[in-house]
């Protein structure tokens, strides 16, 4: 072999011009591997012998060919509803009423029927006092009716007669045949057959009788009388018995319990109490409303509201009293709605937060809730501006079903990507029609 092969100046620069040519033959063949060829530019048959792994997406494919790098996805525009504007308040619920239920009668505690928590229908027994004592006057005051009853002989009240009794009977007789004897000596006296004093006698013995015949008919009528007293007496007696059994005077649930078998409870001006008893199965929504916005309030106006313990349920009350004064110290108007509670799941002292419903209209955005990614607490869409999927942070508020209203972020024209997660910031989309 020639000695020139062998020069330094000779074999370095062709080592170099094959290490250029391996690189560049490497290079081409993974750019053709790429583009679904092989280093002959022929299209690579995949192997029916040996498993493929793919990634399927259902809404989108890739356009090949090197013509676009766009990627085709399930489109959706804004839903656009017109519906009431709505004045957001707080507010606290209320019970319709509250009962600090006393003793109407002293006594001791026999039986307590019902523990806190308790729901309540109006007539049930709460507590039970011990009735012997007002029994037992009870029937002392049924002995005296009835002995009052015995002196009169009244049998039937309708057909009570002073003049049958016999003191009434014979003062009335003995008065008629005083008056008969007056009369004659009267008549004698006035021909002058009779003296002064047989005249005197006889008008005397006749002041008498009628004096008797009176007296008589007055304790009759004043027994008569004490039997009317006795009756109502008795049923002073009567209530004081029944009185021993303390009831709920409506239906409610008892908040507080404030007595123990054997307490001895009192009644009048300090009476005992023995339980509070609320009303819940209609409360009142007590709601604050700006200075602003009291124009806003009409009495009969319907709000809709929730509370943290039912967080996915939306309950309905109606406004009754709009008081007329607003409070100095928080120029602010505490207005009452009535809020139906069937269930009895809303308890008084629950906070709510609360939609005045106001007879403006106007126009709501919502989106499916497919379409939003989350991040945390915030949300976000792909909006689909000059062909590319631009991300968008929405403030978002209620859920209607599967649509979720959007507060801030759009406008109400855009066009959306159904499925964000398919796509990211600055993609090239082609919408799937």
């Amino acid at each position: 072999m020639p000695r020139f092969f062998f020069r330094r100046s000779f074999w370095l620069p062709a080592l170099l011009l094959v290490v250029i040519a391996a690189i560049v033959a490497i290079s081409l063949a993974q750019a053709r591997s790429n583009n679904g060829s092989d280093v002959t530019g022929q299209p690579i048959q995949p192997r029916s012998n040996k498993a493929q792994l793919a990634f399927t997406v259902d809404e989108h494919q890739a356009v090949s060919g090197g013509r676009s790098d766009a990627i085709k996805v399930a489109t959706i525009r804004v839903t656009v509803k017109r519906q009431p504007e709505y004045l957001l308040v707080n507010g606290s619920l209320l019970a319709d009423k509250r009962a600090a239920v006393a003793s109407n009668v002293s006594g001791l505690v026999s039986q307590v029927k019902v523990e806190k928590g308790d729901v309540v229908r109006a007539g049930d027994v709460l507590v039970q006092l011990d009735p012997t004592d007002a029994k037992n006057r009870l029937a002392e005051g049924l002995a005296v009716l009835e002995e009052l009853k015995a002196r009169l002989d009244l049998t039937d009240e309708s057909n009570f007669d002073p003049h049958q009794l016999p003191e009434v009977s014979l003062a009335r007789v003995s008065k008629e045949l005083a008056e008969a004897s007056f009369n004659r000596v009267s008549k004698l006296y006035e021909r002058k057959v009779v003296s002064v004093e047989s005249f005197d006698q006889a008008r005397t013995e006749y002041e008498l009788a009628l004096h008797r015949y009176r007296q008589a008919l007055l304790q009759i009528n004043q027994l008569y009388q004490s039997v009317q007293t006795a009756k109502a007496r008795l049923a002073i007696l009567e209530k004081a018995v029944r009185d021993t059994t303390i009831t709920a005077p409506f239906d409610g649930l008892v908040a507080d319990k404030h007595v123990e078998v054997g307490e001895y409870v009192a009644a009048g001006p300090q009476a005992s109490k023995v339980v509070t008893l609320v009303k819940i199965d209609v409360l009142r929504l007590a709601l604050t409303i700006p200075q602003q916005d009291v124009a806003k309030i009409k009495q009969g106006q319907k709000v809709l509201f929730r509370v943290d313990s039912f967080a996915d349920r939306e309950f309905t009350a109606t406004i009754r009293y709009i008081p007329p004064v607003v409070y100095s110290d928080t120029r602010s108007l505490v207005v009452e709605a009535e809020a139906p509670n069937p269930d009895l799941l809303l308890r008084p002292g629950m906070f709510a937060t609360a939609r005045l419903e106001l007879q403006k209209q106007h126009h709501a955005l919502y989106v499916p809730g497919t379409a939003v990614l989350w991040d945390g607490e915030s949300a976000r869409v792909f909006v689909v501006r000059d062909g590319v999927a631009r991300q968008q942070v929405v403030g978002l508020g209620e859920v209607s079903g599967p649509l979720i209203r959007v507060i801030s972020g759009l406008k109400g024209d855009e066009l959306l990507i159904a499925a964000p997660a398919l796509v990211h910031d600055g993609m090239r989309i082609s919408e799937d029609k």
